[in-house]
């Protein structure tokens, strides 16, 4: 795709996609069976620390120091991998196997369509 092409509202959406993805399927994966509190689980632990993970690149892009800029991000990546860890943990003890299973397979899900989306989006040098 052309830059040039490129509106802020669709490059809004393709940021988004994994939360946007989320949200849609959310009602027609709960009506095919998957557990529903491992779906709300993985799903809203996910768009939270996506929602934080806006903050903190707004932080991160704020400071001057490029040590200090690299230390907030990867303190962050480790935060959210722990987090999200911990998510599939009390899915899982607080509503069985099927629900930690769930909110596995939706948090891997989500990732992996913002890692290709990263990937497809990220600055390119010419």
């Amino acid at each position: 795709m052309n830059s040039d092409l490129r509106t802020p509202g669709d490059l809004i959406v393709l940021r988004y996609l994994d939360v946007v993805l989320l949200v849609v399927a959310a009602p027609i994966m709960i009506l095919i069976g998957v557990s529903a509190p491992g779906y709300a689980v993985g799903a809203g632990a996910w768009i939270v620390l996506r929602a934080v993970g806006v903050a903190v690149e707004r932080i991160a892009a704020d400071t001057s120091e490029p040590g200090r800029q690299i230390g907030i991000r990867l303190g962050y990546m480790l935060a959210r991998l722990f987090a999200l860890a911990l998510a599939v943990v009390f899915a899982r003890n607080g509503s069985g196997q099927d629900a930690g299973l769930t909110a596995l397979a939706v948090i891997v899900f989500a990732f992996t369509v913002q890692l290709a989306v990263s990937a497809i989006t990220r600055p390119r040098r010419s």
